[in-house]
């Protein structure tokens, strides 16, 4: 049995968890930030217009950085982004990874990562997601993004 206990995020960094999930042809995703002591301080999680898990994740990851630009105060503290998709990692750290299709989203999401100190992409087992999963499978129910940070 793998057990998966939370980790803060490095020192002097903000973390986002994200996830995307597909059920029945519909892309969810959600994602949640917690400071370093565990506490949220931010989350969404709604229905997205993608095809496949990969892309709802990349969807979460750009609504992530949206987030953390928009609303942050903090956006010169550096941010980390956990997503469980290899693909969504490669697609945003290495260019010629990138499918001609996504270019405008991945262009979008590199522009908003430009603003912050430092920015990170982790890829970490879905177990270990639990929350942020548990949100994105729950969002079926909602027609719209929602959006909250404290």
């Amino acid at each position: 049995m793998n057990v998966s206990y939370w980790e803060p995020p490095p020192t002097e960094w903000m973390k986002f968890n994200v996830a995307g999930v597909v059920l029945e042809e519909v892309a969810e995703c959600a994602g949640v930030s917690k400071e370093e002591k565990g506490v949220a301080c931010a989350l969404f999680l709604g229905r997205v217009e993608a095809r496949g898990t990969d892309l709802s994740e990349i969807m979460a990851i750009k609504i992530a950085v949206d987030m953390y630009t928009e609303v942050s105060r903090k956006a010169h503290v550096p941010l980390i982004i956990k997503s469980c998709s290899i693909a969504a990692s490669k697609w945003l750290s290495k260019r010629y990874y990138r499918l001609w299709p996504l270019r405008k989203l991945l262009g979008d999401i590199n522009c908003g990562t430009k603003q912050l100190a430092h920015f990170q992409i982790a890829v970490i087992d879905r177990k270990s997601n639990g929350m942020v999963d548990a949100l994105a499978n729950a969002s079926t129910s909602r027609s719209s993004l929602f959006r909250a940070s404290w």
